[in-house]
């Protein structure tokens, strides 16, 4: 309870009033400072230039607001506005975030302790909306279940979250419309490999076609990411702390502005690098390479655990491009790898089955006839990136790769002795999935190797934990757990103990 409030002036107050109560001016009650309305706050965790890790407080705020501070105990420790190139109608303030303690933000909620050796993690994926697509993009909408996803998740108390990507969809439209000779005309925006037309399939010598051009009003825009990511996932941002990868749709060409403004580790803090990534210029319809912004691999060591994230946003599926930056990255990635465990997070999988492309192409970009297979495999940029030295080095160190892209959760493994690590795609955490096939169990060569697994069309979340000795398990956390039982038993089932994963029920039904 607070202390009544006393009405007696005394001392050296009286003294301070008297010139003004003389003066004929009026005394007023003191006016607490206004807070900020906080619109998201959330901790990022970040490899330092030393390669250490380190973590991240950032708080969205209305631009004409001071930026809050953290509050640690009796001490206030300030944050400071990240820059703003691409104009945003929010500010961005972030400070360096200690760990094992929670800290509390000035005006807004409590966000999490960070723990050093985490033991329980959720991962999402393609979370954002597709209006097109979905009937209904509210939070209370059934077709689009990331805002029930989320609460679930911040209900189960995760140490971390991991999401593969592809965060902004709403704002994001693939194509427009322009009129050339009086008629209509549909082109694309520029999407490194993800849809039919030249512009969309890793065209780097153009037309480069991106919705952040001067004056386009497709441009990103702050409410968008509100919408899709920050409102809907409130809870979770605020539950534990985050490692983000770059999607697709966050390419420059799309939702790259707000990605680097908002989810991008790097930082003009010195642990963050001492420098803020942003896009390029998009004007211009030219070659795509001036217009892209390439990033270095993360690799974060937590505890045991090293985790990889590779920015794959400009990786392309079919055709290869940029093949000898990812083989430099790779490269450089596993030098920096010193856990007894180590995962690859990234959003498009280096090995995934879908539909067959219309043309497969070789590590030289050159069209090439192959078996004829059942479906196709993705990706090929990374794939080719992986063959000799780089491949060598990495793939026997990793345990198991976490990836997106995909609409749909599907598990791929091979046979030994590849020494490929096994792969989940969690793609199924919210936008609209992808039906085509395939569906169920299957078995194929993917890269040239046997493979198999299954592929499932079912809304949900994937949860790794472990205690304190013994190895990860994996769980999805599913809308419709009964879906998922030809392929795995419930969580409390007895057959479920002798498998890597098992099912059971989050969100609503």
């Amino acid at each position: 309870m607070s202390p009544r409030l006393s009405l007696t002036v005394c001392g050296a107050l009286a003294v301070s009033l008297a010139p003004l109560l003389l003066a004929g001016g009026s005394l007023r009650a003191a006016q607490a400072p206004t807070q900020p309305t906080v619109h998201a706050a959330y901790v990022l965790l970040a490899e330092s230039p030393a390669g250490s890790t380190v973590a991240f407080a950032r708080v969205i705020v209305d631009p004409s607001q001071a930026c809050p501070a953290l509050i640690d105990g009796t001490k206030r420790i300030a944050t400071t506005p990240r820059s703003n190139p691409h104009g945003f109608a929010v500010k961005v303030c972030e400070a360096r975030y200690p760990f094992g303690r929670a800290l509390a933000v000035e005006g807004g909620p409590q966000l999490p302790a960070v723990v050093e050796k985490p033991s329980r993690i959720a991962v999402l994926g393609d979370s954002g909306c597709k209006p097109k697509d979905q009937q209904g993009c509210g939070l209370d909408d059934p077709e689009w279940p990331f805002p029930a996803l989320a609460k679930a998740a911040a209900a189960n108390r995760p140490d971390l979250v991991l999401h593969v990507g592809d965060y902004n969809y709403r704002g994001t439209p693939s194509s427009f419309k322009v009129t050339v000779d009086g008629k209509e005309v549909q082109r694309w925006y520029y999407d490194a490999g993800d849809g039919a037309e030249p512009s969309e399939r890793c065209g780097l010598p153009g037309p480069y076609l991106s919705q952040n051009s001067t004056g386009n009003p497709d441009a990103d825009r702050w409410e968008s990411w509100w919408l899709d990511f920050f409102q809907p996932a409130g809870d979770l941002l605020t539950a534990a702390p985050w490692v983000f990868a770059r999607g697709n749709h966050e390419l420059c060409s799309h939702a790259g502005p707000g990605w680097f403004y908002f989810l991008d580790p790097r930082s003009e803090l010195p642990e963050g690098g001492g420098r803020q990534l942003a896009c390029p210029s998009q004007d211009g319809e030219g070659p795509a390479l001036p217009h892209l912004r390439l990033t270095e691999p993360q690799v974060l060591h937590l505890g045991d655990l090293d985790l990889v994230v590779i920015d794959s946003a400009n990786a392309c599926d079919q055709l290869p491009g940029l093949v000898d930056v990812y083989r430099g990255q790779l490269t450089a990635a596993v030098r920096r790898l010193r856990g007894q465990t180590a995962w690859l997070m990234t959003h498009r999988p280096i090995w995934g089955v879908a539909d067959a492309p219309a043309t497969l192409y070789g590590c030289d970009g050159q069209p090439q006839s192959g078996l004829a297979l059942p479906y196709g495999d993705l990706n090929q940029t990374l794939q080719c990136a992986l063959r000799g030295a780089a491949g060598e080095a990495l793939l026997p160190k990793l345990d198991q790769i976490l990836a997106g892209h995909m609409h749909r959760f599907e598990t791929l493994s091979f046979a030994p002795p590849t020494g490929r690590p096994p792969v989940l795609v969690v793609g199924n955490s919210g936008v609209a999935e992808d039906t085509g096939p395939p569906v169920g169990a299957f078995a194929q060569t993917v890269d040239g190797a046997p493979a198999s697994g299954f592929s499932i069309i079912q809304f949900g979340y994937l949860e790794l934990t472990r205690d304190r000795k013994g190895p990860w398990h994996g769980a999805i956390v599913a809308l419709n757990p009964a879906a998922w039982s030809p392929f795995l038993a419930p969580c409390a089932a007895p057959d479920a103990v002798d498998q890597a994963l098992c099912v059971k029920p989050g969100g609503r039904p």
